[in-house]
This record gives structure tokens, C-alpha cells and sequence, in this order.
């Protein structure tokens, strides 16, 4: 008899939280909310550290398609629209549960939520937001999701770099919020620098 949903979902969330609690060297807390009004499966934040916390939807298959040869990992679910939240603190965990070697395969995936929001197929039904997450597994990927990649082993470490980069961002003036980059370096690209014109001595 295969487990259950509720079986899945109990899985998949202890799961995870032991890769970030041993995958972050112990430096990151983890909890469950007691309630989940506000779609947090976890709630992540620095040890000792209560100024910053991550909000985690966490996910799981336990099949995986074969599309042309590749592993491809499929999740749909659907949101209330009444509780559709995207926030740069808030993030989806996605994983493919194999249950034969009862752990995640590699690799998870760990994407924000805005990005999950408008790039996993979304459509309205009704009063329902449905969503399709595919993402290739395969090593040679290359799709839309292959940047929030993650070895198992690396989650943790993965969540601290997360945490440090939203920590400089919201420590900049409001003008430069949100151009920190994957690489934690704030993107000025797009910026004019405006001075006071100086006379050659």
C-alpha cells in the first residue's frame, strides 16, 4: 500500500528540516508553525538571530516523469487566492521524495516565491491559483529553475547565503533594495551616478 498524502507531506518536512538544521553546520533554527494560515510549512532563521527569518512551502513528489530520457520532476498544487503571498523572505522548497532510498534525490530546489508565482504556469480557476512546477533533474539542465538548484548536502548552506544576501539588501538606502545579486554584490548597472563636476587643479 503506498503512503499517504499526509504520510508525504510529514516526510518531506522533517526531511528538510534535517538538512537545514545538520546542513547548517548549526547555525540555522528551524520550526514548525503551530498554525499554517499563512502557507509556512517552516520557519528558518539564523541562531541567536531573531531580526531576519525565511518562510518555507515545502514540496515533494514521489514520482518522477522521464520525458525523452531525462528526470523531470512535476509538482502541481493550488492556492486560495485570498492567500496567495509573494515576499522575498517567503520561499518554496520542491523535492522529489524516493521513497526506495527513503531521502530526497538530487537535486532540490529552493526558489522564491515570486518567481514560483509567475514563472510555474500559473492560471486562475475560479477562486483557485493552480500551479505547475516542472524542473529537469538531469545534470545537463539548463531550464528556468536550473539556478535555485541545490545539492542535498548544501541546503543549509544554501539558506545562510539567503539569509546574508536579504541582510544586505534591506541594510541598503530604499533606492538600491533588491539589486543584490545571486553572488551577494549589489547590481548597479542600472544606475546613473550623478556628482559635482571637479576642475583639473
Amino acid at each position: 500500500m503506498p503512503i499517504s498524502r499526509v504520510q508525504q507531506g510529514t516526510a518531506t518536512e522533517f526531511e528538510f528540516l534535517k538538512l537545514v538544521i545538520l546542513g547548517g553546520g548549526g547555525d540555522l533554527e528551524a520550526a514548525r508553525p503551530a498554525t499554517d494560515d499563512d502557507r509556512r510549512d517552516a520557519e528558518i532563521h539564523r541562531r541567536g538571530d531573531f531580526n531576519l527569518g525565511l518562510g518555507f512551502q515545502i514540496k515533494s513528489a514521489i514520482e518522477i516523469a522521464h520525458p525523452w530520457d531525462a528526470d523531470l520532476l512535476h509538482i502541481r498544487f493550488g492556492v486560495a487566492k485570498d492567500r496567495l503571498i509573494s515576499h522575498p523572505r517567503f520561499f518554496y522548497f520542491f523535492a522529489y521524495l524516493d521513497t526506495r532510498i527513503m531521502r530526497f534525490a538530487e537535486p532540490v530546489f529552493i526558489v522564491p516565491s515570486a518567481e514560483v508565482h509567475k514563472h510555474a504556469m500559473p492560471h486562475l480557476h475560479g477562486d483557485v491559483w493552480r500551479f505547475d512546477f516542472h524542473a529537469s533533474m538531469g545534470s545537463n539542465a539548463r531550464d528556468k529553475w536550473f539556478p535555485y538548484r541545490v545539492d542535498t548536502l548544501q541546503v543549509g548552506k544554501r539558506i545562510l547565503a539567503i539569509i546574508h544576501d536579504l541582510e544586505k539588501s534591506e541594510s541598503l538606502p530604499p533606492a538600491l533594495r533588491g539589486t543584490i545579486g545571486a553572488g551577494g554584490q549589489a547590481d548597479l548597472s542600472d544606475l546613473l551616478w550623478v556628482g559635482r563636476h571637479r576642475r583639473a587643479a
